[in-house]
């Protein structure tokens, strides 16, 4: 069971590093979704001001909404789900 809670650990210490979103990347992001300050914003549950500031510079995206930016990268279904009320899906 040790060597297990070992491997655990280690896994999550991985996953831990959430990547940087420059400005950019949250355009990027936004565009592959087809989602503008407004709808990115709800989705972020945050202000539309907010977006504007990722998306100029003028603010980085905090650890929090950068796992939410990771997720929506790298499971884009995830916002399906959200949006429709679906139950998530495996990814």
């Amino acid at each position: 069971m040790k060597n297990k809670d070992a491997l655990t650990m280690k896994t999550i210490s991985g996953l831990s590093k959430v990547p940087e979103y420059s400005p950019a990347s949250v355009k990027k992001l936004m565009a592959r979704h087809d989602l503008n300050e407004r709808a990115f914003a709800m989705l972020m549950n945050v202000t539309p001001h907010t977006v504007r500031l990722w998306t100029t510079g003028a603010a980085k995206p905090c650890g929090l909404s950068r796992r939410l930016m990771q997720i929506f990268d790298t499971c884009p279904e995830v916002i399906e789900h959200i949006t429709t009320r679906k139950e998530p899906a495996d990814c």
